[in-house]
């Protein structure tokens, strides 16, 4: 698998995992809200959109750089 495939799959890996991890994982992200399970994760999802997504992108990109960095060296 060349760099650029590798690179493109950990960083589409990592974004969603830290987006999810972003949403769920920290008690004051997640939203408080009586609802069925499916409307609940899409307004999880949904809720401070662009600042979940800043900072899902900053830690996709670190780790979608070290296929880079780790091959320079070789």
């Amino acid at each position: 698998m060349n760099k650029k495939a590798l690179s493109a799959i950990l960083f589409l890996i990592t974004f969603v995992a830290a987006y999810l991890f972003i949403c769920f994982g920290i008690p004051g992200m997640r939203i408080k809200l009586e609802a069925e399970h499916m409307e609940l994760f899409i307004e999880s999802i949904k809720h401070m959109m662009l600042f979940k997504t800043m900072i899902s992108l900053i830690v996709a990109s670190v780790v979608g750089a070290v296929p880079f960095l780790l091959w320079k060296k070789k």
